[in-house]
């Protein structure tokens, strides 16, 4: 359950809402780069829930009680918990703000969750970030997608693996990009979708615990 509200009327910075499929619901984010951080959820298959503002924690910083609240609760596939903290690497020189997660990782020893605290520099690794906002584009398309599933499969079966620019000249690009979205088939997010070297293969067992964080 959501602990703390998170878009608010007041503050700086842009806030929103992103259309989860994976949760069915609307996920509330108050900055890019939790945005993008989102994205990166949920398109990861080993990740099978995701909960924005989960829970207060509470630790020991300079001898006082302080208060915590993680931008996200993950759990994956494997019933792991992380708590996750997003944060821009600039804000990460100052000394006052590492000794604060100093502390707060410490109290994170005695917590079921896990730890992990994600920047800017690698939420926005690039071609990464574009192929995640493009499969979020085409996850929000709700045609109907047997036709080019039936041509991918005989396409693979034939002749396995396949460059994603092969497929996307077989079935089209909107069509190879909802595929992707929504799990049936993967590539590497990591290279450009018209890379020589990125293949499609069908989603295999040990896929379903891939993370892109």
């Amino acid at each position: 359950m959501q602990q703390r509200k998170v878009v608010t009327r007041s503050g700086r910075g842009y806030r929103g809402y992103f259309p989860s499929k994976k949760l069915n619901r609307m996920v509330e984010w108050e900055s890019i780069l939790e945005r993008d951080a989102i994205l990166h959820f949920e398109f990861s298959p080993g990740i099978i829930t995701y909960q924005e503002q989960p829970e207060l924690i509470t630790y020991i910083y300079q001898e006082q009680t302080k208060r915590y609240f993680p931008d996200f609760l993950l759990i994956l596939r494997n019933r792991n918990l992380f708590h996750v903290e997003i944060k821009p690497l600039s804000k990460l020189r100052s000394p006052n703000l590492i000794s604060k997660f100093e502390a707060i990782i410490e109290r994170y020893e005695t917590h079921p969750a896990k730890f992990r605290l994600l920047t800017d520099q690698y939420l926005r690794f690039e071609p990464r970030l574009a192929n995640l906002k493009l499969l979020a584009t085409a996850q929000r398309c709700n045609e109907d997608l047997n036709k080019a599933r039936e041509l991918c499969k005989e396409l693979l079966d034939k002749d396995s693996p396949i460059v994603v620019s092969r497929l996307v000249n077989s079935i089209g690009l909107k069509q190879t990009l909802s595929l992707l979205a929504c799990g049936e088939i993967m590539c590497d997010l990591n290279l450009a979708l018209d890379s020589d070297s990125n293949f499609v293969r069908f989603v295999e067992g040990i896929d379903h615990d891939a993370l892109l964080i």
